[in-house]
């Protein structure tokens, strides 16, 4: 059940218990439209979705996560995998009880959660959406991905860097470190082949960490995806080009819409 918004939590926010872990949720809690469910990357909340959410909030119910762990969240008691992480979504869509199937957007490490928690619960949601995804198995180590997040920090605005790096402090370099492996170990490659509903790839044209060879073969490996970049663009597209992101979704999630109105099939853009 949920538990009612405290000023630890921030406005606006609820937590919600799934299963043994606690999640906290920033969202309507009206469900009268379409519903979307915003899952973050590693070490961020979903206070890195607010742009976007705003943006999103014009013609949907959106829902923004905290994972366990993430935010002000309590820590488990280890790291979480992939896997579990994406069973926690996946719990708490369920609780949510919505009235319309959730099409579940990821950014970063958060594409990973989405596409195992999409490809290991058919029916439950109705279109992902996966914006800079990880891990490009051209560099799939610590050191290579570490070398692509210090390319991508030169490129992002420095109020960007500043949040990303004040959540890694609280994340704790254990956690983390932790996490990193989990993240290294999952195959996404291998989840999007199972993911049977709508999907888009989404990444900006200068971001080092998700390569356009990347996120096209996510694409292709993909039953039913297409790929969109937005131009001049670093990785953080959902804090930094949040309309151009909004813009670049509305005829997809529009499509998807359609499906969930009527389940007759629907024309959807390339």
């Amino acid at each position: 059940m949920f538990q009612r918004e405290t000023p630890e939590m921030g406005p606006g926010t609820r937590r919600l218990q799934v299963g043994d872990h606690a999640v906290d949720v920033r969202g309507t809690f009206t469900p009268q439209r379409p519903p979307i469910v915003l899952v973050h990357g590693l070490g961020m909340s979903g206070k890195y979705f607010l742009p976007l959410t705003e943006e999103l909030a014009a013609t949907h119910d959106v829902y923004a996560l905290d994972l366990p762990g993430y935010g002000k969240t309590p820590n488990p008691e280890r790291a979480l995998t992939i896997s579990e992480l994406g069973e926690v979504v996946a719990g708490l869509v369920r609780t949510l009880d919505l009235d319309h199937p959730v099409v579940v957007v990821g950014h970063s490490m958060g594409c990973q959660v989405i596409a195992d928690t999409v490809a290991s619960n058919p029916g439950l949601y109705a279109g992902y959406v996966l914006i800079g995804p990880t891990v490009d198995p051209a560099e799939r180590s610590f050191l290579g991905q570490s070398s692509r997040l210090v390319r991508d920090t030169l490129r992002e605005p420095l109020r960007n860097n500043v949040v990303v790096f004040r959540n890694y402090l609280r994340m704790g370099p254990l956690r983390y470190l932790h996490t990193v492996r989990h993240m290294l170990g999952h195959r996404t490659e291998e989840s999007v082949r199972r993911c049977l509903i709508p999907g888009l790839v989404i990444r900006g044209e200068r971001d080092p960490i998700a390569s356009a060879q990347w996120a096209q073969q996510l694409v292709d490996l993909a039953p039913d995806a297409s790929m969109l970049e937005i131009p001049n663009a670093p990785h953080a597209l959902q804090i930094n080009r949040a309309p151009e992101l909004a813009a670049a979704c509305a005829p997809f999630l529009a499509a998807v819409d359609a499906e969930r109105r009527d389940p007759q099939p629907a024309s959807r853009p390339a």
